[in-house]
C-alpha cells in the first residue's frame, strides 16, 4: 500500500471523497456545494492510500497573524493518530508564514513541533515566529 500527502491545489481532492470520508467518520455533514466552497478557500491537504482518500485536514487563515486548523479527519479504518499527524505536519509546512496557528483535537495528534497547551480553552497553538520578524506583505 502506498500512502501519498499533498494539497489540494497539488493533486486535486474530489467533494465526493471528502463526503465519504465524513459521513465514514460521522464528521459534520456538509452538501457537495459547501465542499467545493471550502477548497477554494483557505488550505486543504489530503492523505490517500493507493487511489483512496482517507484522510483530510483544513486551515482556514487570517492574513500572515494567524491560522485555525479546522478539521482533521481520518479514515476508521487507518491509525488515527499516525495519520492525523502526517496531516497536521502537512499543514504546518504550509503555513510558515503564520504566526500562531489554533488547533483544537486530542493530545496523540500533537508533535513536538514547538506546541503550547491553553488548558483553559483547549487550544493547542503552534508558533512559528514572533510578529515582529513576519515582513511586510508586498
Amino acid at each position: 500500500m502506498s500512502i501519498q500527502i499533498a494539497f489540494h491545489h497539488e493533486r486535486p481532492i474530489s467533494p465526493a471523497a471528502i463526503l465519504s470520508l465524513c459521513n465514514q467518520a460521522a464528521a459534520d455533514a456538509r452538501t457537495i456545494a459547501q465542499t467545493k466552497l471550502m477548497l477554494q478557500e483557505g488550505l486543504t491537504v489530503g492523505v490517500w492510500a493507493d487511489q483512496q482518500l482517507i484522510g483530510f485536514s483544513r486551515a482556514v487563515t487570517v492574513g500572515r497573524l494567524c491560522a485555525y486548523i479546522k478539521e482533521v479527519v481520518v479514515d476508521k479504518r487507518y491509525p488515527q493518530a499516525r495519520i492525523g499527524q502526517k496531516l497536521i505536519n502537512h499543514l504546518l509546512k504550509g503555513l510558515e508564514q503564520v504566526e500562531i496557528i489554533h488547533l483544537l483535537c486530542a493530545r496523540d495528534l500533537l508533535t513536538d513541533r514547538g506546541t503550547d497547551t491553553r488548558k483553559d480553552t483547549g487550544t493547542w497553538l503552534f508558533q512559528h515566529k514572533k510578529a515582529s520578524d513576519l515582513s511586510s506583505p508586498a
